[in-house]
C-alpha cells in the first residue's frame, strides 16, 4: 500500500502537476467563475489538473478503441469481406456528379447551406464554431457524395455517419436558434439540420451507398472516431481559444448536467455510445425498410417477367 501511495505521489508531483501548470499557461485566459447561462464562453469549470488527466486518458482510450474497431473491420472473414458486399459496392456509382439530377440537387443544397454557415461564422466573429459536429457532418456528407467511386473511404465515412444521426435529432429537438443579426441565420439552422437528417435517408433509399451489415465492431470504430474528435480536437482548440466547442469546457445549461458536476463529460461519452448504437441498430434499420420493400418489389417484377409465381414473403438480401 505504501509503495502504491509513493508511486502515485511521484506521478502527481513530477508529471501531473507540471503538466497541469503547462496547460494553464498555454490555455486561453479564462475566468474561474462560470456563468452556466452563457454556454459559448469557456471557463475553468474543470480545473487545469482535471483537463490534463482527462485529455490523456480519454484520448488514449478512444485511440485504442478505434484501433480495435479498425482491426476487426479489416479482419478477413468478417461481414465486410463478403463477396456479395464487394459486388454491390462495384455496381454503385457513389460519385453523385455522375448520377441522377436529384443527386446533384441534394449536393447543391448541402454546399449552399455550408457556404451560408461559413458566412455566418466568419462575419459573426465566431468562426471557431465551424468545428461544431453538425457543420463537420455536412462536410462529411459532401465528401461521401463527391468522392471517386473507387474510394472505399466514402463508403466507410457514410456508414460511420449513420451512427451519428442521433446528434441531428437531438439538435432538432433542442434547437439553439441564437440570432446574431446576420441574414438567414435561423433559417439556415433548420435547413442544415433537416438536410443532415433527410439526405442519409435519401441516399439509403436510392441505394446510392451500400449500407454495411450490422456490426458492433464498426459501431465501436465510429463511436471512437466521433469521441476522438471531441476529446482531442474540440477539447484542444477549446482550451487554446476559450471557446466552449460542443460543451467540452462548460456543460449545457441543464439541471441534469449541472447535477453531474465535474463528471459531466464522462456521462456524455457514455450516453453517446448508447446513442450511436440506437442510431445504427434502430433508426437506420427503420429508414432502410423502404429500400427493402423496393428490393422486394423489384425481385417480384423480375420473377413475373420470367413466369415465376410472386414471392409472398419478404426476401432475404444476402
Amino acid at each position: 500500500m505504501s509503495l502504491t501511495r509513493a508511486v502515485l505521489g511521484f506521478l502527481e508531483t513530477e508529471i501531473v502537476n507540471p503538466a497541469a501548470k503547462f496547460v494553464e499557461r498555454i490555455a486561453f485566459e479564462m475566468p474561474s467563475v462560470t456563468d452556466l447561462a452563457d454556454t459559448y464562453k469557456g471557463t475553468w469549470y474543470l480545473s487545469p489538473r482535471q483537463h490534463t488527466i482527462e485529455f490523456v486518458c480519454y484520448n488514449v482510450l478512444f485511440f485504442v478503441l478505434f484501433r480495435i474497431g479498425l482491426h476487426l473491420f479489416r479482419k478477413k472473414g468478417s461481414a465486410f469481406y463478403s463477396p456479395r458486399l464487394d459486388q454491390l459496392s462495384e455496381s454503385i456509382i457513389t460519385n453523385v456528379l455522375a448520377g441522377h439530377v436529384m443527386d446533384k440537387a441534394v449536393l447543391v443544397l448541402l454546399c449552399g447551406s455550408y457556404a451560408l454557415t461559413v458566412y455566418h461564422k466568419v462575419f459573426g466573429d465566431n468562426f471557431m464554431y465551424l468545428l461544431q459536429p453538425c457543420h463537420v457532418n455536412v462536410l462529411l456528407l459532401i465528401f461521401t457524395m463527391v468522392a471517386p467511386k473507387e474510394s472505399k473511404m466514402s463508403s466507410m465515412a457514410f456508414n460511420s455517419y449513420l451512427h451519428y444521426l442521433w446528434a441531428t435529432i437531438f439538435a432538432l429537438s433542442f434547437p439553439d436558434t441564437t440570432e446574431n443579426g446576420l441574414y438567414l441565420v435561423i433559417e439556415n439552422f433548420w435547413i442544415e439540420h433537416y438536410l443532415l437528417l433527410l439526405v442519409p435517408i435519401y441516399l439509403i433509399y436510392t441505394g446510392r451507398f451500400v449500407v454495411f451489415p450490422l456490426s458492433f465492431s464498426y459501431a465501436v470504430l465510429s463511436y471512437a472516431a466521433f469521441s476522438l474528435f471531441h476529446s482531442f480536437v474540440l477539447s484542444g482548440f477549446g482550451l487554446l481559444t476559450g471557446h466552449n466547442l460542443n460543451y467540452m469546457l462548460v456543460p449545457p445549461n441543464s439541471p441534469l448536467m449541472h447535477s453531474l458536476g465535474k463528471y459531466y463529460r464522462l456521462s456524455i461519452y457514455c450516453v453517446t455510445f448508447l446513442c450511436c448504437l440506437v442510431s445504427r441498430y434502430v433508426i437506420v434499420e427503420v429508414f432502410s425498410i423502404g429500400l427493402r420493400i423496393k428490393q422486394w418489389k423489384k425481385a417480384n417484377s423480375i420473377m413475373r417477367e420470367q413466369g415465376i409465381p410472386e414471392v409472398t414473403k419478404e426476401i432475404k438480401v444476402e
